[in-house]
């Protein structure tokens, strides 16, 4: 029987509603400009009689409740309009190792075929954490090839980078999620109505589109959330080390010692490359995208709990 559904279930759909909506209408809910026309060069105020000038970046204030970025930029503002690139470039690699490891590991599970070689994989990259497999090649690419200066690299140095990083992400991860895929279709295929339909004559294709995969419905679902999470938080802990895709531009002189490498479009883990520069000078960016990015990580991880305790038990969602 389907459990009844608690507040703290309705509660985690509200979080997800909420954040699907940020990332829809984020552009238009944002309280200022982030176009070059929205720069601010510095602010003239009185005090004691005297006219006085301050820059950017600014402390969280009336005006900019996050405070601004170096150019000026509200940090809220960033927030709200980035929030759909970092899900979405989340998304795409989550996709991405779906699509190769999902088919491997029904099919390793249900025919037994590969999963030596799987286990085996699985064991060596899930001995030590992904990062530590990702950060030397990246970090060595990143700013071996200058692309911290992301606007002035070469084109094809971006691509080169661009790629790599998506093949290397994607890879790191498709082992292990193979050997979850093809730990539960080796349990599911032996049930006996699976063992049924192979002696009736139904073959490896049927029978993983009519029995497996209707049984792992709401198992796949799981995984690809949790896998989901894990990209992000993949991702996150690259950021802080400064290595993001794209999206970014220099301002300042890297010639006279100033140069300030900041996203164009707030997605968030450029900002959190960009903070973590600033921490001790200007803390209040890193620790707005930083509490931006654990809330969201929690609420996501919230819903996955509380969809786990609502349909855990049952076969299918529907």
């Amino acid at each position: 029987m389907m459990k009844r559904s608690s507040a703290a279930y309705y509660c985690s759909i509200g979080l997800i509603v909420l954040i699907l909506l940020v990332m829809i209408f984020g552009t238009w809910l944002k309280p200022h400009g982030i176009s070059p026309n929205d720069k601010i060069n510095m602010i003239q105020y009185q005090e004691d009689g005297k006219t006085r000038y301050s820059i950017p970046p600014y402390a969280p204030n009336s005006t900019f409740l996050l405070g601004t970025d170096h150019r000026g930029f509200d940090i809220l503002s960033l927030l709200l309009n980035g929030l759909k690139y970092t899900l979405g470039m989340a998304l795409v690699l989550t996709l991405l190792r779906f699509v190769f490891a999902l088919p491997w590991g029904l099919w390793s599970g249900i025919t037994g075929k590969g999963w030596g070689i799987l286990s085996s994989m699985q064991w060596v990259i899930a001995s030590v954490p992904a990062f530590v497999f990702l950060f030397p090649p990246l970090a060595g690419m990143y700013f071996g090839l200058r692309l911290d200066q992301w606007m002035k690299a070469d084109p094809h140095y971006q691509l080169l980078f661009s790629a790599t990083f998506v093949i290397l992400v994607t890879f790191i991860g498709v082992f292990p999620l193979a050997h979850q895929v093809a730990e539960r279709t080796r349990f599911y295929n032996e049930k006996l109505f699976i063992e049924a339909s192979r002696l009736m004559g139904g073959s490896v294709f049927h029978r993983t589109v009519r029995h497996l995969i209707p049984c792992m419905r709401n198992e796949i679902l799981f995984i690809f959330l949790s896998e989901f999470m894990q990209v992000l938080f993949l991702l996150g802990q690259l950021a802080v080390f400064n290595i993001v895709l794209g999206g970014t531009e220099a301002i300042g002189d890297a010639d006279a010692g100033y140069s300030i490498t900041i996203t164009t479009s707030g997605e968030w883990l450029s900002l959190i490359a960009y903070g973590s520069r600033y921490i001790r000078l200007h803390p209040w960016i890193i620790l707005s995208v930083g509490t931006s990015f654990a809330l969201l990580f929690l609420s996501l991880q919230f819903f996955l709990t509380q969809l786990k305790r609502r349909f855990g038990s049952e076969r299918q969602l529907m």
